[in-house]
């Protein structure tokens, strides 16, 4: 019978040796963990423009992707999109991945209605609030250099 016992536990020695062979377990090493996560989306550029309706406007509207520590994000997936259904507006590339300093940019073609328009920009697969960024951009009228704030548009000599 003791020979019975120890032919088994031999048995089971060898099933678990063989049952982890090389390659099937890895294991963090030091300094290694979770891969990093983006934490926040910052508006770098591009916010607050104003061009005539149906135009593209002068700046590209550009984000960075920040993780944890406050580091650039590469290869990060982030989308673009106006708020609403705004006639004749466009945003160019809608989806783009970050660049190696986690910034990404789109350009935008004002809708055909004067006004403020939105662009959302967010981390794509994610409904985190930190992972979203809106910009606003105001259409004007042709020769409206006041953004739609009155006034006649004029040199200013009451013409």
């Amino acid at each position: 019978m003791t020979s019975h016992r120890v032919f088994c536990l031999g048995a089971a020695v060898v099933v678990l040796t063989l049952g982890c062979g090389t390659g099937d377990l890895t294991l963090p090493g030091p300094g290694q963990g979770a891969p990093a996560q983006p934490a926040a989306l910052k508006v770098l550029s591009g916010d607050g423009q104003q061009a005539e309706v149906g135009t593209v406007l002068d700046d590209p509207l550009t984000v960075q992707v920040l993780g944890d520590s406050s580091q650039p994000m590469p290869n990060i997936q982030v989308q673009f999109s106006l708020l609403g259904d705004i006639s004749g507006a466009a945003v160019d590339p809608a989806s783009i991945e970050t660049d190696t300093a986690g910034r990404a940019a789109a350009i935008v073609r004002l809708g055909e209605v004067a006004g403020e328009q939105v662009i959302v920009a967010a981390v794509a697969n994610t409904q985190q609030p930190d992972l979203r960024a809106q910009f606003s951009a105001t259409a004007v009228l042709p020769g409206d250099r006041n953004g739609g704030k009155g006034g006649h548009g004029g040199n200013g000599d009451g013409d």
